[in-house]
């Protein structure tokens, strides 16, 4: 045990070594303890025999926890997973001092996850222990998902923010970036893949801007693709909230009806003419003359070559 404790000397605390030593007299805890870090892949058992010894545990969590930062890959998650076993069997623990020592000891890693621009780790770690508070570390992790998708990083900065748990902000914050997400791909004139994000933005929509622009934007996509039923709908679920944005989706539908109605004049004259027919009738409606005015040239324009036909 004395060569353990030289070794563990080198990564705890002056305070954790006092613990250790204390401990370390009883051979069902020190055995244990020194079973654990020669094969910490297999430490379950030995974990369960350390249960009624919450300090034992906490200073397994710790050495566990320091020495992880110094191993990479498979070995390191190995380590990193033993100290997450052993926080997890105290967490609930009422004694002051536990509650302390594990709140101090999941602070600092939190903090050395994020200079370590291990975001996703430091993200679960909040949200599997937010009963111990951490409010400054989730708005940072907030924002460094925001940042992540100012750079064009979207799918990492959605991979953080899941791992935050479900929240009224932490949905907020998905349909943004989402929201943005998709209007960088239209951007880009990679349509379909817009339109798989902004779907993903609805999930999490609430307000009623917020709902309005996707439905927009995705009516918008539609018609590029030339899916004109579909741009026509989109338009349909957004419910004015006073008349000038009554107008507003009004003659966004009269536009989308007329682009409609230009297409089915090569394959459905009659449905074309009803669709500028539509578009007429809601152009007069607002009192829109230059939309009224191509309806009912292009109307005669099909009649005018059905005539001829």
């Amino acid at each position: 045990m004395e060569e353990f404790l030289k070794d563990a000397e080198v990564f705890l605390d002056y305070s954790d070594m006092k613990i250790l030593r204390a401990v370390s007299r009883d051979e069902t805890v020190s055995i244990p303890i020194i079973k654990i870090f020669e094969n910490p892949k297999n430490a379950g058992k030995y974990l369960v025999i350390l249960k009624e010894r919450p300090k034992a545990l906490f200073v397994v969590a710790k050495l566990a926890n320091r020495i992880s930062k110094y191993f990479k890959g498979a070995e390191g998650k190995i380590i990193y997973d033993l100290f997450l076993k052993a926080v997890r069997m105290i967490k609930d623990y009422e004694d002051p001092w536990i509650k302390n020592a594990v709140f101090l000891l999941l602070k600092e890693t939190i903090e050395r996850k994020l200079e370590e621009s291990n975001f996703e780790e430091a993200a679960s770690l909040v949200s599997e222990f937010q009963n111990y508070g951490f409010k400054n570390y989730f708005k940072k992790i907030l924002l460094v998902s925001s940042e992540l998708a100012e750079k064009g990083d979207f799918e990492r900065a959605i991979s953080i923010i899941n791992r935050l748990g479900p929240s009224a902000m932490v949905n907020e914050l998905k349909t943004q970036i989402y929201l943005e997400w998709g209007r960088r791909l239209m951007d880009l004139k990679d349509y379909s893949s817009a339109e798989t994000q902004l779907k993903e933005a609805l999930k999490f929509a609430t307000s009623h801007d917020t709902l309005s622009e996707i439905h927009l934007l995705l009516s918008e996509i539609y018609k590029k693709l030339g899916r004109f039923r579909q741009a026509y709908d989109q338009i349909l679920k957004i419910e004015p909230e006073n008349p000038v944005e009554e107008i507003r989706l009004l003659r966004e539908t009269a536009k989308i009806l007329m682009e409609w109605g230009k297409k089915l004049e090569r394959e459905d004259k009659d449905e074309a003419l009803e669709k500028y027919n539509q578009a007429y009738q809601i152009a007069l409606r607002i009192g829109d003359i230059s939309i009224s005015k191509k309806a009912v040239e292009k109307a005669k324009k099909v009649v005018s070559g059905s005539e001829k036909n």
